[in-house]
């Protein structure tokens, strides 16, 4: 399975997750410099948010330390709000021929659209069967879509919810909020674009449950 697979709300139209994974003792050995190549192919189409999961993500390291500490085994991730851009991004990779295995997350139809404009066919697919046992003890629906855009379940409900009030009171704004919260998602696919909307969704609600 994968990390990105579970995630749920709105703003999901043209989302789009890669994620880079060599096959420890299998293609790992000499890996760094097509590393380096999906990286840089990922960072020229401008993603929305990345980063290697060994290393940091573009808020808390930065291109440059993440390609100077690249390691051969490692994941690297990205996140895309455009589905043309990442159709692009997939056709540069297949071009690149890295033979590394690339996960392509996203909602099924712009998942397999992507490969098509690739000229590529997936081989396999993963689907999410949703959320089972006692759904009454989850957050709220807007929380829950933050909270699933961090699949290692780094940014807490305590956060997202008290980033959502800090900019209700005026003390951040959306994408000062969403930018924060990204920090501690150490792959990279924590969304901003997508944070930022449904926070703002979130501050326009008082306590008491009333537009404001």
């Amino acid at each position: 399975m994968t990390h990105s697979l579970h995630r749920v709300g709105p703003y999901l139209d043209e989302e789009i997750v890669f994620i880079l994974t060599p096959s420890k003792g299998i293609n790992s050995e000499g890996a760094e410099e097509k590393i380096k190549k999906f990286l840089e192919i990922i960072v020229n189409h401008k993603p929305v948010h990345y980063g290697d999961d060994r290393v940091g993500n573009r808020y808390t390291a930065g291109y440059d330390q993440i390609v100077e500490n690249l390691e051969e085994v490692t994941n690297i991730h990205a996140v895309f709000n455009d589905l043309n851009t990442a159709k692009q991004v997939l056709k540069d990779l297949v071009e690149a021929d890295l033979g590394l295995s690339i996960v392509v997350s996203g909602l099924f139809e712009n998942a397999k659209a992507c490969c098509e404009a690739a000229g590529i066919h997936y081989h396999s697919i993963e689907h999410s069967l949703g959320i089972w046992g006692d759904r009454a003890r989850l957050p709220d629906e807007k929380t829950l879509s933050i909270l699933t855009m961090c699949g290692h379940g780094l940014v807490s409900v305590n956060l997202i919810q008290a980033m959502a009030e800090s900019i209700r009171n005026k003390e951040k704004t959306a994408q000062q909020a969403a930018e924060e919260m990204a920090r501690l998602c150490l792959c990279g696919i924590f969304n901003t674009e997508r944070a930022a909307l449904i926070l703002k969704e979130m501050a326009s609600v008082s306590r008491a449950g009333t537009k404001i």
